[in-house]
C-alpha cells in the first residue's frame, strides 16, 4: 500500500523527472544521451497540466481530509 508521504514524494520526482526532460542542457549530463525532441516536446505538454512545487506543498498542508488521507508531507519520526 502507497502511503500519503510517498504519494507527495512520487508527485515531485516525476515533476523533476519531467522538468529534467524538457531542459535540453542537461541531456547528456543526466542522460548520457541528447533527449529525443518528441520526448521531450511530451513533457512539455505533461507540465502545462502537472502540479507545481508550491502546490503540492500547499497540497499537504490542506485541512480537507480527503486531500489528507491521499498525500502528506514526511512523517513525523
Amino acid at each position: 500500500m502507497t502511503l500519503p508521504y510517498e504519494r507527495r514524494r512520487a508527485l515531485q520526482w516525476a515533476g523533476e523527472t519531467l522538468r529534467d526532460l524538457r531542459s535540453p542542457h542537461k541531456d547528456v549530463e543526466l542522460w548520457g544521451a541528447p533527449v529525443p525532441e518528441k520526448l521531450r516536446q511530451l513533457a512539455i505538454r505533461i507540465l502545462r497540466h502537472y502540479p507545481e512545487p508550491w502546490q503540492i506543498a500547499a497540497a499537504t498542508r490542506m485541512d480537507d481530509v480527503a486531500v489528507s488521507d491521499w498525500i502528506a508531507g514526511e512523517p513525523d519520526r
